[in-house]
Order: structure tokens, then sequence, then C-alpha cells
């Protein structure tokens, strides 16, 4: 069993090096001060209009000790976010699936280092793409260099093809030709299929009973319909009037996947950080082997870009199992981050110093802040003198560049509202349906004047961007992809092209 050193109140003990440092011994904020700061800076997010709501919790020495939710979970329906509250934690999802895969390979169940062909035998792989030299390792780090935007866009945004036929649309993805770390999907859907080869009862039911069950994480869902609707902090938008107005929650079961699909409370996510920093060790059980934790946390592969070297105020060496692995201030962190649309979640730690921080927000423009309050904790836990002044002018530029930008935004609706343009031809012209291989069926059809998409569980307008090139947009996790029609002559379009993904008509 591995023991901790207890952190002193006055002089900072790193663990590993058993001794104290003797560059600069500072001392260590109390968890009572590190609370008031903290809640007065998150307060301000919320009150600035920054995020209709944020959910903050914080870890240190093997315990919670900071949890609070603050704002609207659901501002048009007038739902305070609270203890109750379900966050999408969007990638952060990746730490538990990759944690689920290291916990078999030090069960000896799967090997990491085994090819994928030998975990996989039933798949076929794209030209180009052999898949003896490539294991399931290089997947978890992002190392396989293939093009997996057919396969990410059907899990992650459409579900058109089920989960169960996943393996229909590896055929249709590419090699890339390149040798670099690319940050993706892919290989954590494909580590879900590896769990699902190995536990027949798939990978959703496996991470409830072998990680989040000795976890404690009672409410930790990899799904939608099995869960209160009301209970979810919901993705929004600054209206025009002000404040806030709630947009739909696009995920459904069928596209809760498990390179980004949990529901989540801040209590169980404060637990997963606290289990991961202390070696699977939480209220003084023994929950996960160390060697396991130890196998999530080691560096499979390093950057390659540099401008991926850096996110924020943090330093970024690499992947591993589920976790980036980088340092803050010189000292080793682990993080894991993930957004969709306008939400975005932060989960990092300090394992040295035994200090973890939660953080997640539900507006565009807001995620800036998810990453100052980490920082925060962490300039305070270590004693920074300069920690509340360097976090409140961070704040105020990030309130200010957010003001600056929505104004902008709003000239700019103004603008076309008062410009508005008109199809350039017959408005059934573009309806009809349309397909591509992998990517399925998208239809569009007409109501009362306005042209609309459905492309297997998502829908919505297309909004007119160039009339005399048939441009418009379509809106997908509040992010607008490009969308133009095709014609020939004075026939109805013949194909659309979608984010570059073309479909010919039907």
């Amino acid at each position: 069993m591995r023991e901790y050193r207890r952190a002193l109140p006055m002089v900072i003990l790193i663990a590993g090096g058993g001794t104290a440092r003797s560059d600069a011994q500072v001392t260590r904020r109390s968890a009572d001060e590190i609370v008031r700061s903290v809640d007065s800076l998150a307060s301000r997010v919320v009150t600035s209009g920054l995020s209709s709501a944020l959910g903050v919790a914080i870890a240190m020495d093997g315990r919670t000790i900071f949890s609070r939710a603050y704002g609207w979970a659901d501002a048009t329906n007038h739902i305070r976010a609270d203890s109750n509250t379900l966050w999408y934690i969007a990638s952060t999802s990746k730490s538990l699936t990759g944690f689920g895969v290291s916990l078999l390979a030090q069960q000896g169940v799967l090997d990491l280092a085994a090819p994928i062909s030998a975990l996989l035998p039933d798949v076929t792989w794209p030209d180009g793409v052999d898949p003896s030299k490539l294991t399931l390792a290089t997947f978890l780090s992002h190392m396989h260099h293939i093009n997996d935007n057919v396969f990410v866009q059907n899990a992650a945004f459409t579900g058109v093809v089920p989960e169960a036929r996943w393996a229909e649309l590896i055929p249709f993805t590419s090699s890339t030709g390149s040798r670099d770390l690319v940050y993706g999907n892919f290989g954590y859907n494909i580590a879900a299929m590896v769990i699902d080869r190995k536990r027949p009862e798939g990978w959703r039911r496996f991470l409830h009973s072998a990680v989040y069950a000795p976890t404690g994480m009672h409410q930790t869902y990899a799904c939608v319909s099995c869960v209160d609707q009301r209970r979810i902090a919901k993705p929004h938008r600054s209206a025009p009037s002000g404040g806030f107005m709630t947009l739909k929650f696009e995920k459904t079961d069928a596209t809760m996947n498990s390179a980004g699909g949990h529901l989540a409370t801040l209590h169980d996510l404060a637990r997963w950080v606290i289990v991961q920093m202390d070696s699977g060790r939480i209220e003084g059980s023994q929950v996960f082997p160390a060697q396991a934790v130890d196998l999530s946390h080691a560096l499979i592969a390093r950057h390659t870009l540099g401008e991926r070297k850096r996110f924020g105020p943090f330093e970024r060496e690499g992947w591993a199992a589920g976790w980036d692995i980088g340092s803050y201030q010189g000292e080793r962190m682990v993080s894991r981050f993930g957004s969709y649309g306008p939400m975005r979640s932060h989960l990092s730690m300090l394992p040295g110093r035994r200090t973890g921080v939660v953080a997640l927000v539900t507006a565009a423009g807001a995620s800036a802040a998810t990453d100052l309050i980490a920082a925060l904790v962490y300039d305070l836990e270590a004693g920074r003198p300069t920690a509340r002044t360097t976090a409140t002018e961070q704040l105020n530029a990030l309130i200010s560049r957010i003001a600056d930008a929505r104004r902008r935004t709003a000239v700019d609706d103004s603008t076309r509202r008062s410009n508005p343009q008109r199809l350039r031809r017959p408005i059934h012209d573009y309806v009809g349906t349309y397909e591509s291989p992998g990517y399925g069926e998208v239809t569009i059809s007409t109501r009362g004047g306005a042209l609309l998409f459905r492309w297997g569980v998502l829908s919505g307008p297309l909004q007119l961007v160039n009339a005399e090139r048939d441009e418009f947009e379509i809106e997908i996790a509040a992010s607008a992809n490009p969308v133009s029609f095709h014609f020939d002559e004075t026939k109805p379009a013949t194909s659309v092209s979608i984010a570059d993904v073309a479909f010919q008509r039907k």
C-alpha cells in the first residue's frame, strides 16, 4: 500500500522527492482561504454574464474541500444548477474509458502493445492502413494516423450507424500519411470496441461496475434517456435582450460514445480526481490497484507539433491512456478537458501536491474561465503571493473580450436581419434526400417557407449565407457548418456539400 505524506500547513512537501523544496519554500494557503478566494472568483464568472452556469469542485489531501454549482442549468425554464445537476463532460470521458482499458491491461485481460488486428480480428481496414503495425496504445495516444472523420461524425454527432455496427464505418476511413500526434475521438471509440470483445456486458456496463461503482460515482451515466432531463445542465447562448437563452441538448443515447459521452455530478467528478491522484485510494480504501492508475498515467507518446504543447496556462508533454500528461509551473500535471458546442469540462490534478480541480461551464466564451479557476487553486495552494491579483486581472480581461465579441455578433446579426437575402431558385429545387457512403442520408425539407435538415439524430434550420452561390449554414453542437448546393442547369440540386462532405441526390 502506498503511503502519502500528509500535507503540512506551512511548508510544502513534494511527493516523490522526500524533502522539502530547497529552492523556494512557500506558505501553503489553508483550505478555507482557498475556498473563499475560488468561491468569490467563480461567483463573478456567472454574475458577470460569462456563463449561464458554472460547477466547481476542489479536492485536496484525499477529500473534497469545496463543491458548488452556480447559476442556471436551464435559464429559459428557470432551473438552477445545484448538487443534483448532471454536467455533460464531453471528451473528459476519455479518462474513464482509458482507465477502464488500463484496468483490463493490469488484470492481464488485454495488452496495450498488442496489434489492433489481433484485438479486432473481424474488422476490415482501409487501403494504406496496416493494422498489424498499429497497437491499442497507438490509438489511445492519437498516433494511429487515420483520417477518422466519417467515423467520428457518426459516433459523436449523427448516430446514423448504430454502435453495434461501427466496424462497418472503418473501411470508409483513410490513411493521413502524417506522423504527428493529432488529437481526436477515434482511438477511444476503438478502445470501446476492444472492451466489447473482451467483456460480454459491453463497455458501458463494464465501466459502471468496474470503474464508477468502486469509486463511489453513483451519479455518472453514459446515456441520456436514463436520467431526468431537467437535471442536465443545458448549453446556452447569450440572448439579444441580455442574459441567456437555453439551447437544445443535442446528445442522445446514439451519440453518447466512449470518447465523449458521460453525464456526471460534481460529487462524482471530485471523487474521480481523488482516486486518480491518490493512486487508486479513496476514503481509506484501495479501490483500484496502484499499478492500474500508474499505467493509465504513463506517457505513451509525446506531442510532435509545437502549438499542441501548450493549452492556456498549462504545458502539455503528451498522451497517456485517457489523460493529457504535462505540467503547471514546473510541476507534473495530469488532466483531461472536453467541449461540445458551448459546454466545457475541465478536470486536472497535481498529484505531487494531492490537489485537483473540476470546473464546468455551459456558455460559449466561458471555457477559459475553467482553466483560470484551476490555476488560481494551484497558485493559492502553492502560496504564490500574486495568485488572486493575477486571477482577477485575467478574469477582467476575459469578461471584456467576451463582451466585445458579443457586441460584434449582435451588430452582424442586426445587419443580416435588416438586409435579408432571397433564394435564387424555387425553394423546392433544394428539397430532397441526399446520401454519402459512410455518412448516411441528409433530408432537406421545407416548412413555412424555410429550409430544414435532418441528418441522423440532428435536425434544424438552414441559414442562408450567400444566395448567389447557394451557400447556407447549419448548426451542429452550436457551431456553424457550411452547406453548399450544386445544380445542373434548371434541374433541382444534384448534390449538397456539408462541411466538405459531398452528398448525392438519392
